[in-house]
Protein backbone atom coordinates (compact mmCIF):
# COMPACT_ATOMS: atom_id res chain seq x y z
CA UNK A 1 0.00 0.00 0.00
CA UNK A 2 1.01 3.97 -0.81
CA UNK A 3 2.46 4.73 2.85
CA UNK A 4 2.93 8.57 1.43
CA UNK A 5 0.50 11.04 3.74
CA UNK A 6 -2.64 10.91 2.69
CA UNK A 7 -3.05 14.73 2.24
CA UNK A 8 -0.36 13.79 -0.86
CA UNK A 9 -1.84 10.09 -2.16
CA UNK A 10 -3.62 7.43 -0.46
CA UNK A 11 -3.97 3.67 -1.81
CA UNK A 12 -7.15 2.02 -1.77
CA UNK A 13 -7.30 -1.77 -2.11
CA UNK A 14 -10.16 -4.24 -2.72
CA UNK A 15 -11.37 -7.69 -3.74
CA UNK A 16 -12.67 -8.74 -6.75
CA UNK A 17 -17.02 -9.91 -7.76
CA UNK A 18 -17.61 -11.70 -11.66
CA UNK A 19 -19.79 -8.39 -14.32
CA UNK A 20 -19.55 -6.98 -17.93
CA UNK A 21 -16.49 -6.43 -19.84
CA UNK A 22 -15.90 -2.62 -21.04
CA UNK A 23 -17.56 -1.24 -23.22
CA UNK A 24 -15.43 0.15 -25.69
CA UNK A 25 -12.58 -2.95 -25.94
CA UNK A 26 -13.44 -6.40 -25.15
CA UNK A 27 -10.45 -7.79 -25.54
CA UNK A 28 -6.56 -6.66 -26.02
CA UNK A 29 -4.95 -8.03 -29.44
CA UNK A 30 -2.94 -11.44 -28.90
CA UNK A 31 -6.12 -11.70 -26.08
CA UNK A 32 -8.89 -14.18 -27.54
CA UNK A 33 -10.49 -13.97 -23.41
CA UNK A 34 -12.70 -11.83 -22.31
CA UNK A 35 -11.55 -9.67 -19.73
CA UNK A 36 -12.09 -9.73 -15.75
CA UNK A 37 -13.56 -7.11 -14.02
CA UNK A 38 -12.69 -5.33 -10.88
CA UNK A 39 -14.60 -3.20 -8.64
CA UNK A 40 -12.08 -0.06 -7.92
CA UNK A 41 -14.39 0.86 -4.22
CA UNK A 42 -16.36 -0.16 -1.25
CA UNK A 43 -20.17 1.18 -0.90
CA UNK A 44 -19.63 5.04 0.61
CA UNK A 45 -21.36 3.93 3.82
CA UNK A 46 -18.96 1.09 4.38
CA UNK A 47 -15.37 1.85 6.17
CA UNK A 48 -11.85 0.02 4.46
CA UNK A 49 -9.69 -1.29 6.82
CA UNK A 50 -7.87 1.80 7.37
CA UNK A 51 -11.15 3.24 8.64
CA UNK A 52 -11.10 5.42 5.37
CA UNK A 53 -14.56 5.93 3.41
CA UNK A 54 -15.04 7.77 -0.41
CA UNK A 55 -18.42 8.72 -1.22
CA UNK A 56 -20.27 8.00 -4.23
CA UNK A 57 -18.90 9.66 -7.06
CA UNK A 58 -15.74 10.73 -5.25
CA UNK A 59 -13.06 9.03 -7.71
CA UNK A 60 -12.54 10.32 -11.18
CA UNK A 61 -9.76 9.89 -14.01
CA UNK A 62 -7.76 12.89 -15.14
CA UNK A 63 -9.51 14.95 -17.34
CA UNK A 64 -9.31 13.09 -21.18
CA UNK A 65 -8.51 9.69 -19.96
CA UNK A 66 -10.19 6.46 -20.27
CA UNK A 67 -7.25 4.47 -18.45
CA UNK A 68 -4.59 4.72 -15.69
CA UNK A 69 -1.00 2.41 -15.17
CA UNK A 70 -1.29 -1.35 -13.71
CA UNK A 71 1.04 -2.38 -11.52
CA UNK A 72 1.84 -5.41 -9.47
CA UNK A 73 1.09 -4.10 -5.76
CA UNK A 74 2.01 -0.38 -6.08
CA UNK A 75 5.70 -1.64 -7.85
CA UNK A 76 6.01 2.26 -8.80
CA UNK A 77 7.40 2.56 -4.59
CA UNK A 78 10.01 -0.42 -5.54
CA UNK A 79 13.75 1.31 -5.08
CA UNK A 80 14.89 -1.46 -8.26
CA UNK A 81 14.63 0.48 -11.77
CA UNK A 82 12.65 -3.19 -12.65
CA UNK A 83 10.30 -2.84 -10.07
CA UNK A 84 8.84 0.32 -10.64
CA UNK A 85 7.85 -0.29 -14.81
CA UNK A 86 3.85 -0.94 -15.03
CA UNK A 87 2.77 -4.27 -15.80
CA UNK A 88 0.20 -2.97 -18.20
CA UNK A 89 -3.11 -0.27 -18.23
CA UNK A 90 -6.20 -0.43 -16.07
CA UNK A 91 -9.05 0.64 -18.42
CA UNK A 92 -11.37 1.87 -16.48
CA UNK A 93 -15.46 2.75 -16.76
CA UNK A 94 -18.32 3.82 -15.16
CA UNK A 95 -21.38 1.54 -14.62
CA UNK A 96 -24.64 2.99 -12.29
CA UNK A 97 -22.29 5.36 -10.99
CA UNK A 98 -19.81 2.92 -9.68
CA UNK A 99 -15.90 3.06 -11.43
CA UNK A 100 -15.12 -1.01 -12.81
CA UNK A 101 -11.64 -1.87 -14.02
CA UNK A 102 -10.28 -4.07 -16.16
CA UNK A 103 -6.22 -4.95 -16.57
CA UNK A 104 -4.70 -4.79 -19.70
CA UNK A 105 -1.53 -6.90 -19.20
CA UNK A 106 1.21 -5.78 -22.07
CA UNK A 107 3.23 -9.61 -21.33
CA UNK A 108 6.61 -7.66 -21.50
CA UNK A 109 8.74 -8.80 -18.63
CA UNK A 110 8.49 -11.68 -16.44
CA UNK A 111 6.58 -9.57 -13.97
CA UNK A 112 3.87 -8.69 -16.12
CA UNK A 113 3.61 -12.49 -17.43
CA UNK A 114 3.05 -13.51 -13.74
CA UNK A 115 0.85 -11.08 -12.44
CA UNK A 116 -1.51 -11.58 -15.75
CA UNK A 117 -1.03 -15.32 -15.59
CA UNK A 118 -2.47 -15.40 -11.37
CA UNK A 119 -5.01 -12.92 -12.42
CA UNK A 120 -6.27 -15.52 -14.83
CA UNK A 121 -5.98 -18.49 -12.62
CA UNK A 122 -7.70 -16.47 -9.63
CA UNK A 123 -4.88 -16.68 -7.07
CA UNK A 124 -4.66 -13.27 -7.07
CA UNK A 125 -8.22 -11.56 -6.85
CA UNK A 126 -7.69 -7.85 -5.33
CA UNK A 127 -6.77 -4.86 -6.33
CA UNK A 128 -5.69 -1.16 -5.14
CA UNK A 129 -6.09 2.14 -6.30
CA UNK A 130 -3.64 5.31 -5.57
CA UNK A 131 -5.19 8.30 -5.72
CA UNK A 132 -4.09 12.04 -4.99
CA UNK A 133 -7.10 13.24 -2.60
CA UNK A 134 -8.58 16.88 -3.27
CA UNK A 135 -11.06 17.11 -0.78
CA UNK A 136 -11.90 15.04 2.26
CA UNK A 137 -13.05 15.38 6.31
CA UNK A 138 -11.89 13.01 9.27
CA UNK A 139 -14.34 10.78 10.51
CA UNK A 140 -15.30 9.09 13.93
CA UNK A 141 -12.99 6.26 12.83
CA UNK A 142 -9.66 8.33 12.63
CA UNK A 143 -9.53 7.56 8.96
CA UNK A 144 -10.96 10.38 6.42
CA UNK A 145 -14.28 10.60 4.15
CA UNK A 146 -12.81 10.90 0.66
CA UNK A 147 -15.32 13.86 -1.17
CA UNK A 148 -13.57 14.43 -4.30
CA UNK A 149 -10.21 12.27 -5.21
CA UNK A 150 -8.33 11.73 -8.89
CA UNK A 151 -7.63 8.21 -9.98
CA UNK A 152 -3.63 7.90 -10.74
CA UNK A 153 -2.73 4.27 -10.50
CA UNK A 154 -4.24 0.88 -9.89
CA UNK A 155 -2.47 -2.02 -8.54
CA UNK A 156 -3.36 -6.37 -8.48
CA UNK A 157 -2.46 -6.77 -5.53
CA UNK A 158 -2.52 -10.15 -2.74
CA UNK A 159 -4.67 -8.79 0.16
CA UNK A 160 -7.12 -5.40 -0.14
CA UNK A 161 -8.30 -3.20 2.38
CA UNK A 162 -12.00 -3.08 1.27
CA UNK A 163 -13.52 -5.90 2.24
CA UNK A 164 -17.18 -6.17 0.44
CA UNK A 165 -15.72 -5.06 -2.77
CA UNK A 166 -15.29 -8.42 -5.11
CA UNK A 167 -14.27 -9.36 -8.24
CA UNK A 168 -17.53 -8.84 -10.68
CA UNK A 169 -18.84 -11.09 -13.36
CA UNK A 170 -16.02 -11.85 -16.59
CA UNK A 171 -18.17 -12.66 -19.93
CA UNK A 172 -18.14 -16.27 -20.77
CA UNK A 173 -15.60 -17.89 -23.23
CA UNK A 174 -17.11 -19.84 -25.84
CA UNK A 175 -15.44 -23.06 -24.22
CA UNK A 176 -17.53 -22.04 -21.32
CA UNK A 177 -21.15 -21.67 -23.01
CA UNK A 178 -20.15 -24.80 -24.80
CA UNK A 179 -19.74 -26.67 -21.46
CA UNK A 180 -23.23 -25.05 -19.98
CA UNK A 181 -25.52 -26.31 -22.99
CA UNK A 182 -23.39 -29.80 -22.68
CA UNK A 183 -24.28 -29.78 -18.97
CA UNK A 184 -28.02 -28.67 -19.37
CA UNK A 185 -28.32 -31.55 -21.74
CA UNK A 186 -26.96 -33.86 -19.42
CA UNK A 187 -29.30 -32.24 -16.53
CA UNK A 188 -32.46 -32.72 -19.28
CA UNK A 189 -31.61 -36.31 -19.73
CA UNK A 190 -31.08 -37.55 -16.48
CA UNK A 191 -34.48 -35.76 -15.48
CA UNK A 192 -36.14 -37.70 -18.15
CA UNK A 193 -34.41 -41.06 -16.90
CA UNK A 194 -35.45 -40.61 -13.13
CA UNK A 195 -39.48 -39.70 -14.64
CA UNK A 196 -39.37 -43.43 -16.78
CA UNK A 197 -38.29 -45.14 -13.27
CA UNK A 198 -40.96 -43.45 -11.66
CA UNK A 199 -43.43 -44.44 -14.00
CA UNK A 200 -42.61 -48.27 -13.71
CA UNK A 201 -42.63 -47.56 -10.28
CA UNK A 202 -45.92 -47.06 -10.48
CA UNK A 203 -46.73 -49.31 -13.06
CA UNK A 204 -45.81 -51.76 -10.62
CA UNK A 205 -48.02 -50.70 -8.01
CA UNK A 206 -50.95 -49.75 -9.45
CA UNK A 207 -52.05 -52.71 -11.84
CA UNK A 208 -54.40 -52.24 -14.87
CA UNK A 209 -58.13 -51.28 -13.38
CA UNK A 210 -59.56 -55.28 -15.15
CA UNK A 211 -56.86 -56.63 -12.67
CA UNK A 212 -58.73 -55.47 -9.71
CA UNK A 213 -61.90 -56.92 -10.29
CA UNK A 214 -63.06 -59.95 -7.99
CA UNK A 215 -64.08 -63.23 -9.56
CA UNK A 216 -67.34 -62.49 -9.89
CA UNK A 217 -66.97 -59.60 -12.66
CA UNK A 218 -67.71 -57.22 -9.47
CA UNK A 219 -64.80 -55.32 -8.71
CA UNK A 220 -62.97 -55.58 -5.36
CA UNK A 221 -64.58 -54.41 -2.13
CA UNK A 222 -65.22 -50.68 -1.10
CA UNK A 223 -64.22 -49.93 -5.03
CA UNK A 224 -66.26 -46.99 -6.17
CA UNK A 225 -67.54 -47.35 -9.38
CA UNK A 226 -65.16 -45.67 -11.98
CA UNK A 227 -62.26 -45.91 -9.88
CA UNK A 228 -59.22 -46.31 -11.23
CA UNK A 229 -56.82 -48.37 -10.17
CA UNK A 230 -54.15 -45.89 -9.05
CA UNK A 231 -56.79 -44.14 -6.65
CA UNK A 232 -57.90 -47.47 -5.05
CA UNK A 233 -54.42 -48.65 -4.44
CA UNK A 234 -53.75 -45.19 -2.53
CA UNK A 235 -57.27 -45.53 -1.19
CA UNK A 236 -56.54 -48.98 0.34
CA UNK A 237 -53.65 -47.80 1.90
CA UNK A 238 -55.67 -45.08 4.33
CA UNK A 239 -55.24 -47.04 8.40
CA UNK A 240 -58.34 -47.34 9.46
CA UNK A 241 -59.82 -46.55 13.16
CA UNK A 242 -60.24 -50.02 14.79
Amino acid sequence: MDRRPRTKRSTRALKLKLYETPPAQATVPGQAEALPVFRLVDPPEEYDRDGDRMAAGALQLPPGQVDVPLYWDHGHQDPSAAGRFPVGRARIWWEGGEPLMSPLFDGIGEVSQLCAAKVKARTLDACSIGYLTLSARPNDRGGEDVQQAELVEVSITGIGAKRSARRLKSMATPEEVQQTFEQMAKDIAETKAMVAEVKALVAKLAPAAEETKSEGGEEGEGAAEGEDAVTKYFRDLVTKKK
